[in-house]
């Protein structure tokens, strides 16, 4: 009937929840409830649009509770706020007798059955309620023990999969066996190309792919091929058990390299899948080359000025490659003048600089340039004769410079 009088759709939302609670209470006869819950609409919301059905709602659950007193007062408050209210029809005789005798003045006794009833039926609904809460608390507890104990397996279960993936890992790594073979000492003359086979094999039990790489100084353009195919690189290989790759190091050789120069050049291999899993090994390249000295002297220590006297230059190979296409630029003493030279082409430069040229001097052989000059008169005693040697090797792109011998003027007597 409260329901459907329409002013618990006007109300705002806060007043019209708690309307809907006392009047749930009303209907599950827990007058003291619905009382309660009355009570705290009017306090909270004195100007609620359903204020006249709330203070129905207390009257007859007051008369209900057996509190006649207070269902009258509550009646005559509805009737003299809401005096035209056409829910004044609804009100029942025994309510509309008990607020006629509250007017008169009458104190009005209360109903000790109808009190104690509601007092049971509140005490029955504040042991349900207290049930309740603790189903849901032991419910909530339950559940908190149960996602404890699923985190719990989890972990364990993590932990267990972890220990098997690195155990798996650890496995699979040791598996990897790459064995790398490559002969030592191999050696390249300087300026040209060069190549030092090696193999990779794959000593486990699974077919593996590996990544292969040089390391060298940069100069010597190392790169890895296949033995079969020095044109194209091989920075991967795939190798069933047992297979083997046959390989090479191709590389040029810097020109500036003396012969005998030592140079170290690793070769790596890196499993595909791991790469902290590597093979690798060192391999020694000896460079090979010619190997020019120079020595240029007077035939005397000590000379007079105005002595005619020969000046010879002796070119060494000491390397272990023949020695082409030499230029030999020398530089004489400022106290000599250049007579001539004994059998050799040359030709002079505006500033003095003599150059002969020297097809090839093999391995352990010299060339000798034989020169006649002379101390010029107006030398001074006590000057000492020194010049330079250049030997330019026109293969190699490759220049070296030598001080000559020094001899000493003698004092004139």
């Amino acid at each position: 009937m409260l329901l459907g009088t329409g002013f618990l759709f006007a109300a705002e939302v806060d007043d019209a929840a708690v309307f809907v609670d006392a009047f749930a209470a009303y209907q599950k006869k827990d007058y003291l409830t619905a009382i309660e819950k009355a009570d705290q609409l009017i306090q909270m919301f004195p100007d609620s649009p359903l204020r006249d059905v709330t203070l129905l709602l207390i009257a007859r659950s007051c008369i209900k509770s057996g509190d006649n007193q207070r269902a009258a007062k509550a009646l005559t408050s509805f009737n003299n706020e809401f005096s035209e209210s056409n829910l004044k029809t609804t009100v029942e005789e025994e309510l509309l007798s008990l607020a006629i005798r509250y007017k008169n003045g009458e104190q009005l006794a209360p109903n000790k059955q109808l009190q104690s009833a509601a007092q049971k039926v509140r005490a029955e609904r504040l042991a349900q309620e207290r049930a309740a809460a603790a189903k849901l608390e032991q419910e909530r507890l339950a559940r908190e023990k149960a996602e404890r104990e699923r985190i719990a397996r989890e972990k364990i279960e993590a932990e267990r999969r972890a220990r098997e993936k690195l155990a798996a890992e650890k496995a699979a790594k040791e598996s990897i066996k790459a064995v790398i073979t490559v002969k030592d000492g191999k050696v390249v003359a300087a300026g040209e190309n060069g190549g030092i086979p090696f193999e990779v094999s794959n000593r486990g039990k699974n077919s593996e792919e590996f990544m292969l790489e040089a390391i060298a100084p940069p100069e010597f353009a190392v790169s890895v091929t296949s033995l079969s195919n020095r044109d194209a690189a091989v920075t991967r290989i795939k190798l069933a058990a047992g297979e083997t790759f046959k390989g090479s190091l191709s590389l040029r050789m810097p020109s500036d390299r003396v012969d005998g120069a030592r140079t170290t050049i690793t070769i790596k291999t890196t499993s595909a899948t791991y790469s902290d899993v590597f093979q690798q090994k060192n391999v020694l390249t000896i460079t090979s080359a010619p190997l020019v000295r120079a020595v240029a002297k007077l035939a005397k220590n000590a000379v007079a000025p105005g002595e005619q006297l020969n000046y010879r230059v002796t070119i060494l190979n000491i390397g272990s490659l023949p020695a082409q296409s030499l230029t030999v630029r020398l530089q004489l003493p400022l106290q000599l003048d250049f007579l001539g030279a004994h059998g050799q082409k040359f030709r002079q430069e505006p500033d003095g600089t003599l150059i002969f040229r020297v097809e090839q001097i093999d391995p352990g052989k010299l060339a000798e340039l034989k020169l006649d000059v002379r101390v010029l008169d107006k030398s001074n005693g006590g000057q000492k004769l020194g010049g330079q040697v250049e030997v330019i090797n026109g293969q190699l792109q490759r220049k070296d410079i030598f001080s000559a011998v020094t001899s000493v003027i003698r004092s004139k007597p």
